[in-house]
């Protein structure tokens, strides 16, 4: 098992080129629909949607599979234990697992087709307020930071011999291990805000990036809408 975390690859596609902002509107919107529908058909019917737009992202099989396995993973219990617990327990674990998969492919759609960096930049231009978009952005550097700095120190406690076991000397070095990277986390964020000081920071959220409108991120963002209305619509007439 690797400690190593890294940043989505990003590919080129349909949803790549879609403006941020329009994307962000769009996918937010599409994960609250699939997340209140509850009719078997019409979830399958949401998480359909939400593989073709896996495809239209083009994101890599391997990425998208080993997610949702998960996903899969987690929801085994509801699975195992719903249809034993009334009438329509196999349904109701249906509809709850394929929500969860639809919304999941949401999630990786977002993700796996901007940095990270470019939709809380949008989401900012939608009126999220700079502090949550700056906590974000620091808590996504640094846990890459953080992931990093575990994994060389597993490496040094390796190259000296170390297997971890159930006993007092595991539990003492794990211990030591934590606490070095903690006390490390600290002074490094320390450092980090020095330097921000020293550059004039004053807490504001500067968005320097620039976001253009175009026909076809209208007519992508309305194309989402008339799936959601029928799913919507599905939902209330069954």
């Amino acid at each position: 098992m690797t400690l190593a975390l890294r940043p989505v690859e990003i590919q080129d596609s349909p949803v790549a080129r879609w403006d941020a902002r329009w994307k962000l509107a769009a996918l937010l919107l599409a994960s609250a629909t699939f997340a209140v529908v509850s009719q078997p058909a019409i979830t399958a019917g949401a998480f359909g949607i939400a593989v073709v737009g896996v495809s239209f992202a083009r994101l890599k099989l391997r990425f998208a599979a080993g997610r949702l396995m998960l996903i899969l993973i987690a929801m085994l219990p509801v699975l195992a234990v719903f249809p034993f617990t009334n009438d329509n327990g196999l349904s109701l674990a249906l509809s709850m697992t394929l929500r969860a998969l639809a919304v999941a492919c949401v999630g990786m759609i977002l993700l796996g087709t901007a940095p990270l960096a470019q939709t809380l930049a949008a989401a900012h231009r939608l009126y999220l307020p700079g502090a949550l978009v700056q906590i974000a952005l620091l808590a996504h550097r640094y846990s890459l930071l953080f992931f990093s700095e575990a994994r060389r120190v597993r490496i040094a406690l390796r190259t000296r011999a170390f297997r971890a076991g159930t006993n007092l000397r595991t539990y003492r070095t794990t211990g030591h291990a934590v606490g070095s990277l903690l006390v490390r986390g600290g002074d490094r964020a320390e450092q980090v805000a020095d330097a921000m000081r020293a550059r004039g920071f004053g807490g504001a959220f500067h968005c320097t990036r620039r976001f253009r409108t175009t026909a076809w991120d209208v007519a992508g963002f309305a194309g989402v809408m008339l799936l959601l209305a029928g799913l919507l619509l599905g939902e209330w007439l069954s």
